[in-house]
């Protein structure tokens, strides 16, 4: 599907980004198992949260004002709220 709102490639980005760089910290941490990477992945997790949250927000005030694209707009926010059981995933398997 094409996406026409620049604003829902950019979240689809976003989302795409957050998951390579979660999926690359977990790696890490799995391979060399040290105490700095549960750090970072802490650190990187509390930073994406606010990030994601702060496009979550805006994807949803897009939703509500160019509501004839609502097909579009619904499908990037499930889509982007992907990124949650992944993250609840990758900490669980941490934990």
């Amino acid at each position: 599907m094409k996406f026409n709102e620049p604003i829902n490639r950019n979240a689809l980005l976003l989302a795409f980004v957050s998951f390579l760089i979660g999926s690359c910290l977990l790696l890490t941490y799995i391979i060399y198992p040290r105490g700095f990477f549960i750090t970072t992945g802490y650190t990187y997790l509390i930073i994406a949260f606010a990030i994601n949250s702060a496009m979550l927000v805006a994807l949803l005030v897009n939703t509500f004002y160019k509501y004839k694209n609502y097909k579009e707009n619904l499908l990037t926010i499930s889509l982007f709220l992907l990124n949650i059981p992944i993250c609840l995933g990758y900490l669980s398997f941490i934990i």
